[in-house]
């Protein structure tokens, strides 16, 4: 039998990117969500720069993608990550965006990778937010703690103005809370992982023309290098006069100790007049929750797993675990999914978790590992000859490693197992972090074609299931429509003709999740579609064989 009409609510802890897009995409499907900030709504220093192609999908949908591209950072802008002694030094590497960086489009993907700083993306996904009457964000408000039973969670909170304390009841909670989270704190679930790669200091400050003062051009990025290897990065924020200086140190790096004007006076190579705006020290980790899920509460984002900004994979990673969560508790509260299809969350996104995380390691360690050399700054024989063998290792390196835009880790991805994914017995592909190959294989990403010049095949999905049909002449489905029927279970059939689609689905029948992952495929419908859309509305049976597979894909 279908679930419960009951409508679904949803408490959630922290109103950052990740609190913000579940918010929004809560919102869009109707679900009652309570948003929790202990913040004012200011946002300080931008942590966060680069949105993912993948990300950039999923505001596409949310028609948000067009103000999170072209929010106002200057068109044309370079997007090289150049490696430099100084701005006014030598360079020794230039590494420049591939198809699908920040200026082009892929054949992946309607869309692209955008440079969008925290300090933008945050407003656009706070006002979407706020345009659903079922959204209610509370500013100034502090989470103190919860309990749960088998039917509700409570969460006590505390107004900072006025210093009520009140109760909020909700069927589940989120904590989107950080590192720091009170949620993971009060559920006693650990993090594991690299708690300490080393301790680093973000300087903002402003300056008129920067590009006027240096020779090396324009760039998002400066890696500067020294005699004691990469010990900062200069990137642009707003392309126009916003800069973050980001000194890497070792673990006992004391912020009070750095002459900060020094510091970016040695970036540039020269003395000039700037405006210091923030200075901030945080340690770089790369760490991830024993679980996602204890009942009705859930870990999403830096709560649940913690990467070292390099590769910009942190945020991206967070968002995808709010869109799944978004729609899992949408199908849930519309009645059409059991509720055990929650049970899925951790199954799924805990493994992709890992995955970013360990990338976003590696990405520090490319980035700083094997980097001294004595005279990379000296003008001799000796300097010569080192920044020409650097030179040509760092750029080798990044050109294979395709840093800062890997579509693999953004869009390779594959929920494998899930209780909730049919498989079809096809070989389980390498897992490519770097490169990717897009299949319709259950769990996958469902690929990017266009149906026409402006509407892709992503653009079907979001709102329910899909079946998209291929071949010439409409498929006869009604078992499978009557069955779904019974249950109250959403799917919209597509019939797609073009046969280059066909082929890069592989199958002539593919359904697809609202997330855009594939739940199944096949040549012909199931003779008993009992079984197929009960295991992927979650009212199949819970295997233990999946629970054994996904423990020893985190250990």
């Amino acid at each position: 039998m279908p679930g419960s009409k009951k409508p679904s609510s949803v408490i959630v802890i922290g109103a950052g990117p990740i609190g913000l897009t579940l918010a929004a995409d809560l919102g869009s499907r109707g679900v009652a969500c309570t948003v929790i900030e202990q913040g004012d709504g200011t946002i300080g220093a931008a942590k966060m720069l680069q949105v993912s192609v993948r990300t950039v999908e999923f505001c596409r949908r949310l028609g948000i993608a067009d103000r999170v591209k072209n929010w106002g950072f200057p068109s044309g802008f370079p997007m090289d990550n150049v490696f430099v002694t100084s701005l006014n030094g030598y360079e020794l590497a230039r590494i420049r965006p591939l198809a699908g960086g920040s200026a082009t489009a892929s054949r992946f993907s309607p869309e692209r990778q955008c440079h969008c700083p925290q300090t933008i993306f945050d407003p656009i996904m706070a006002e979407l937010a706020r345009s659903f009457p079922s959204v209610d964000i509370n500013h100034r408000t502090r989470f103190a703690g919860f309990h749960q039973d088998e039917e509700r969670v409570v969460a006590e909170v505390q107004d900072l103005e006025s210093g009520t304390v009140r109760e909020i009841t909700a069927d589940y909670l989120v904590g989107c809370d950080g590192y720091s989270s009170t949620v993971r704190r009060l559920l006693g679930i650990e993090m594991r992982g690299v708690g300490a790669l080393d301790n680093s200091i973000n300087i903002e400050f402003l300056t008129d023309n920067l590009a006027s003062l240096h020779n090396k051009g324009n760039a998002i990025r400066y890696v500067c290098i020294g005699p004691e290897g990469t010990w900062g990065t200069l990137v642009a924020i707003d392309g126009r006069q916003t800069w973050r200086l980001t000194l890497y140190g070792a673990n006992d790096i004391d912020v009070k100790s750095i002459d900060v004007p020094k510091a970016i006076r040695r970036a540039v190579g020269q003395d000039f007049e700037f405006t210091i705006k923030s200075v901030g020290e945080w340690v770089r980790r790369g760490v991830v929750a024993d679980r996602f899920q204890d009942g009705r509460v859930f870990l999403a984002g830096d709560s649940a797993h913690t990467h070292p900004p390099n590769g910009g994979y942190g945020m991206n990673t967070g968002i995808a675990d709010a869109i799944d969560l978004g729609w899992k508790f949408g199908a849930v509260s519309e009645g059409w999914a059991d509720p055990r299809i929650l049970d899925s969350y951790d199954i799924e996104r805990r493994p992709v978790c890992h995955r970013a995380v360990n990338e976003s390691v590696k990405e520090y360690f490319r980035l700083t590992g094997d980097t001294k050399r004595s005279d990379v700054d000296a003008a001799s024989r000796q300097g010569d000859t080192q920044r020409r063998e650097f030179g040509a290792k760092v750029q080798a390196a990044n050109e294979k490693s395709k840093s800062w835009q890997p579509f693999g880790i953004h869009l390779g991805y594959s929920y494998d197992p899930s209780p909730i994914v049919m498989g079809d017995g096809s070989p389980k592909p390498n897992d490519d972090t770097i490169d990717y190959f897009p299949v319709s294989r259950p769990g996958s990403r469902a690929p990017h074609a266009w149906l026409d010049e402006t509407r892709s095949t992503l653009d079907l999905f979001g709102e329910s299931y899909v079946l998209l049909c291929f071949g010439k002449l409409p498929a006869d489905v009604t078992p499978l429509m009557m069955a779904a029927k019974r249950r109250d279970f959403p799917i919209k059939v597509h019939h797609i003709s073009d046969r280059n689609i066909a082929t890069l689905y592989e199958r002539r029948f593919v359904l697809v999740r609202p997330d855009g992952h594939v739940a199944w495929r096949g040549d012909t419908i199931p003779a008993a579609p009992n079984v197929l859309l009960d295991r992927i509305r979650g009212a199949g049976p819970r295997a233990a064989v999946l629970q054994r597979a996904f423990a020893s894909q985190v250990t």
